[in-house]
């Protein structure tokens, strides 16, 4: 024998179901992921030589541009309860060490400031549909000589770390792209001046550090 549920214990029934999700959900605490899109050790070169005017350059990052592609897997949430996702993400990354190369006088520190960051993700071969989280940290960074040679100089970098993702808009969509669709590929960019007018006219080469992914909000 059939039995139907009757129309109010239904109309009970059904919105506890719905919010299981999102109790369970508000339990779980912020989980964070190291090196999720394999950019630790990456390097991000600048696109011309500094300038005097700010003593600024910008530098970048593709994991698409890369050979072999730096392409990575979706993240897997398959392990999180009931069909609960995250809806705030954060990302940091740090800068290790800098190289200048070029003609322009190599002082033994000067300081380095990330006036601007910012980290697009898009489902591989679909660049034109990337989210972009950006922010200014206006964080500043010693860099210290460690040696070189003629036209050249490497530089040790003050611990140091920049986030993208907080309140930012495109957070979902981000989230959306890096749980699904399969291979994802990121770049980096980013403003970077110098405190120091003698580095004008040389270039820079970044080495990523530690780089991670902070999951939240999960209902």
């Amino acid at each position: 024998m059939n039995y139907v549920l009757p129309a109010t214990l239904l109309a009970l029934t059904l919105p506890l179901l719905a919010g299981c999700g999102s109790i369970v959900g508000a339990a779980i605490p912020p989980q964070t992921l190291s090196n999720p899109a394999n950019l630790n050790g990456a390097t991000l070169t600048s696109t011309s030589p500094l300038v005097v005017q700010r003593v600024g350059t910008s530098v970048q990052y593709d994991t698409s541009a890369t050979v072999p592609a730096g392409s990575f897997d979706d993240l897997d949430l398959s392990e999180i309860p009931l069909g609960i996702r995250p809806y705030a993400a954060e990302i940091k990354a740090s800068l290790k060490s800098v190289t200048v190369a070029g003609a322009c006088v190599m002082p033994e520190s000067f300081t380095l400031t990330l006036d601007t960051l910012a980290i697009s993700v898009w489902n591989s071969g679909d660049k034109a549909g990337a989210a972009t989280l950006s922010a200014t940290p206006n964080v500043n960074v010693v860099a210290t000589r460690t040696g070189g040679g003629v036209g050249t100089g490497t530089y040790s970098l003050a611990a140091n770390s920049a986030s993208v993702g907080k309140g930012d808009v495109n957070v979902p969509k981000a989230l959306s792209i890096l749980t699904s669709g399969g291979k994802n590929d990121v770049s980096v960019s980013a403003k970077i001046s110098a405190d120091n007018d003698g580095l004008a006219g040389c270039n820079l080469t970044f080495t990523l550090g530690d780089s991670s992914v902070t999951l939240s909000n999960f209902k």
